[in-house]
């Protein structure tokens, strides 16, 4: 539950800030800092080795068999290696902007942020080793909390900055702020924890390399996947210019935002699924299908009514109205991708999860630089959505080898029925405001009625999530809705 917090929260402020500061500053700007932001992500991904994942599993593997001294190597080796790599890449970067020498177009600031950001690891550096820790120790109330701290942080900062007048620096020195501040919290307390359990400072490079050859399963898909991601606003920034940029990123970071809110009922499920013995495939199908009706009505209003957004963020952004549109098709495909990535990881299936993930990425990367050049910024969205199909054949095909049923006609059951009702709802030219209330709730009602989503699926995937006995707590409440709901 606190982990679900974090990720909602986090990313509402997050939705928060671009809203606030898109409105104040040029879209220009949003596209430098994109492109800062994009790189940044880049680079720490092929610096931390999969580390992290590495970690949890070992750390935990010594914290439940009370030996504490391997504990603080396998977070002290771990911390301090992901931390130096990243120092000395990051002052790599420094040093250029020091010495005016141009990456990428990149002026001197830039280089300098981008060093900074890089040190401080944000996006996935050396802070997550101490989320590592504290998932392992079942402190995720502390990560929640580290989450939406720096969160606000970023935005409390970033916009007293730019109202006085410094809008890129603004913009940067609110990530910079957020990423040491979230980096610290996630340090301070794995240490003060291993003194509380008399565990003394020490290092071992065999839990170096424990941690490197566990990691190495997660790291390339993690890679593909965010490699597939940024590449389309790097590309942009690189064939099209600062203003386009700036729209691409807006647009993929107001579509990935709307869809994570459904996506993380799968990620929160993993660890029950790969906890399991048996029944593994019945649950995450009963899982995939819950995420995806949560995730449809809301995807198919950004594709009906792709203008809503932008309105909000300033007139210079209608612009990204038909990204959004395009990047949220690409969507739809993702519970039933993600839901089998998650299903073969849990069954060691590695294999399966690289194919998936290349499937994705190649022709990205291939399409990425022909319809950026092109069709420019639109280019870049339609390279993006392009790769789904593309990885749910590579999902089909692998399926097929373990006997995985992907229950297609339920998933076309529950894209169609928010696809025909926001379809009715555009020709009739009916108002947003009305749209959104019609889609939601006729979809999510004829869901129940339909017989897609049942009570017991309710319950199954409620306690995957929040356990039986916060279930049991919360069904009183919501006892009178679901009734009326199910018509029971």
């Amino acid at each position: 539950l606190w982990l679900s917090i974090g990720v909602v929260l986090s990313n509402f402020f997050g939705f928060i800030y671009w809203v606030l500061i898109s409105k104040i500053v040029s879209v220009e700007i949003i596209g430098k800092a994109a492109t800062i932001i994009g790189l940044n992500m880049l680079i720490i991904s092929l610096l931390n080795l999969g580390i992290p994942t590495g970690a949890q599993r070992f750390m935990g593997f010594s914290y439940g068999r009370n030996d504490h001294v391997k504990l603080s190597e396998y977070f002290y080796t771990n911390m301090l290696f992901m931390f130096a790599t990243s120092l000395l890449t990051g002052l790599f970067f420094i040093l250029l902007g020091l010495a005016s020498i141009s990456i990428l177009s990149l002026d001197f600031l830039s280089l300098i942020f981008l060093g900074i950001l890089t040190i401080f690891g944000m996006g996935g550096g050396w802070s997550t080793v101490g989320q590592s820790f504290c998932n392992t120790v079942v402190k995720t109330e502390y990560v929640a909390l580290s989450q939406l701290s720096s969160s606000l942080l970023r935005l409390v900062i970033s916009l007293a900055l730019v109202f006085a007048g410094y809008e890129f620096v603004g913009v940067m020195v609110g990530y910079v702020v957020a990423s040491l501040v979230f980096s610290i919290l996630q340090l301070l307390l794995p240490v003060r924890m291993l003194r509380s359990l008399r565990s003394r400072f020490s290092t071992s490079l065999s839990s170096l390399i424990d941690c490197v050859k566990a990691g190495m399963v997660s790291w390339l898909p993690n890679i593909l996947s965010l490699f597939g991601q940024w590449l389309g606003v790097l590309g942009v920034y690189a064939f099209v210019g600062l203003a386009e940029t700036g729209l691409f990123f807006i647009a993929l970071t107001v579509t990935s935002i709307v869809v994570s809110f459904s996506q993380s009922i799968l990620t929160l499920s993993f660890p029950m699924i790969s906890g399991m013995v048996n029944g593994r495939k019945r649950m995450m199908s009963r899982v995939v299908r819950f995420s995806a009706s949560v995730m449809m009505p809301i995807t198919f209003f950004l594709i009906a009514y792709p203008h809503v957004i932008p309105m909000l963020l300033g007139g210079q952004y209608i612009a990204s109205s038909e990204l959004i549109r395009i990047l949220s098709i690409g969507y739809i495909l993702s519970p039933i991708i993600l839901g089998y990535v998650y299903y073969a990881y849990a069954v060691d299936r590695y294999r399966d999860v690289l194919a998936v993930g290349l499937a994705g990425t190649i022709p990205r990367l291939i399409l990425y630089p022909l319809m950026i050049n092109w069709y420019g910024e639109m280019g870049a969205a339609i390279a993006f959505s392009t790769a789904s199909p593309i990885q749910l054949l590579a999902v089909l095909v692998n399926a097929s080898k373990i006997n995985y049923k992907l229950h297609l006609r339920d998933h076309l059951k529950i894209i169609a029925l928010p696809g025909v009702v926001s379809t009715l709802l555009v020709l009739l030219n009916v108002s947003w405001p009305i749209g959104f209330v019609t889609i939601l709730l006729t979809s999510y009602i004829l869901y129940a009625r339909l017989g897609m989503i049942t009570k017991d699926d309710l319950r199954e995937v409620g306690e995957a999530v929040l356990s039986r006995k916060v279930l049991e707590k919360i069904y009183p409440h919501i006892r009178e809705l679901l009734s009326l709901i199910y018509g029971t």
